[in-house]
């Protein structure tokens, strides 16, 4: 299967976020395991992304 990379602000995930959820509440489940799937895997990799690591978050003393 082919990998299609996209790029998206902060604010643009969290409306597709809102459309898949509309989506899933307008339609139930016929398109819960979709949208639940597709919900998850760009909130995953919009918290790795947007979340810094521990040794770069704090700022270390030196000397």
């Amino acid at each position: 299967m082919n990998e299609i990379k996209i790029s998206l602000q902060e604010n643009e995930v969290n409306a597709l976020l809102q459309l898949i959820d509309a989506a899933i509440k307008a339609q139930g489940l016929q398109v819960a395991e979709a949208g639940s799937f597709l919900a998850t895997k760009i909130s995953e990799q919009a918290k790795s992304q947007t979340s810094l690591p521990e040794e770069e978050a704090a700022p270390t003393e030196e000397g």
